[in-house]
Formats: C-alpha cells, sequence, structure tokens
C-alpha cells in the first residue's frame, strides 16, 4: 500500500466514524425526546386510618407520610409536617418538652411548630385533615392549615 491509498483509506475511515457517530447521537437524542420526563411524586391526598386508631397524648408518627398526628381530648385532631424548614430533615417530637427537634442543625420547633432557635427560617407546616365518608381520617398536603385548625371526631 502506497502512502496516498493510505491517506485515502484513512480519511474515508474517519469520515465513515463521524457519519456513524453523528446518526447515533442524534438517535438517542429522538429517543430522550420520546421518554417523558415525569417525577412520579406520591399522591399528596390519602387516608391515614380510623379515628379510634389514634391515642390521646403525644403524637403519633407516621414515617412514610412524614407527618406527626395529633389527637387531643378537648381540641381534635391535628397533623403537622415532620420535614424541617431549613434543609429536609425530619424532626423528632420530644414529649418531655413538647418540642420538635432537628437533629441535622439543631433547629428547635415549639409545640405550635414555629421556630424557637435554629436555622430553620420558617415554622413547620400543618395540613387539613378531614373525615371522609368511609370514616377514615384523609390528610390533605395540598392544603396548609394554621396550627389552630382542629378536627372534632
Amino acid at each position: 500500500m502506497n502512502r496516498r491509498s493510505f491517506f485515502k483509506f484513512s480519511w474515508g475511515a474517519v469520515g465513515l466514524t463521524a457519519l456513524v457517530s453523528a446518526v447515533g447521537v442524534s438517535l438517542a437524542a429522538v429517543v430522550r425526546f420520546l421518554v417523558p420526563s415525569v417525577f412520579y411524586e406520591p399522591p399528596q391526598t390519602f387516608k391515614i386510618g380510623d379515628p379510634a386508631d389514634y391515642p390521646f397524648g403525644p403524637p403519633t408518627f407516621l414515617v412514610e407520610e412524614k407527618i406527626f398526628v395529633f389527637r387531643d381530648r378537648d381540641k381534635g385532631f391535628a397533623v403537622a409536617s415532620a420535614v424541617c424548614t431549613h434543609l429536609g430533615c425530619t424532626v423528632a417530637y420530644f414529649p418531655s418538652d413538647q418540642r420538635f427537634h432537628c437533629p441535622c442543625h439543631g433547629s428547635v420547633f415549639g409545640p405550635n411548630g414555629l421556630v424557637q432557635h435554629g436555622p430553620a427560617p420558617r415554622p413547620l407546616e400543618w395540613f387539613e385533615v378531614t373525615l371522609a365518608r368511609d370514616g377514615m381520617l384523609r390528610v390533605d398536603k395540598d392544603k396548609v392549615v394554621p396550627p389552630t385548625y382542629r378536627l372534632m371526631v
């Protein structure tokens, strides 16, 4: 093989490689375009069970929903978010001082969810709780209510 035919062959190979790469990238872009870019989130309205399932006194923590369910004899039901408003850590409720403590950065929230100290910029959110037709408690995380909101059952 002489020098001239070697260069013809090598430039042809480079051109063919570039063409195949361009077609491959174009096909990958078309496939990516056809796949939806949707993040499926869990429903924001859900049932949490029968009112009788929740005891009076300290709140019940529901891990999957990241909420605290309060039940008081005089005031009724209330639901608070367990997500810290600083960076989204899960707060813990301590019955000894009736406050929420964030284990990540030390934010402390009072019994009504207001920030008592720490880096959290906002109070905890409280969600609407209603009674469904089948007698179960239903929480709607899309409806934020004041900390004084209660459902009497």
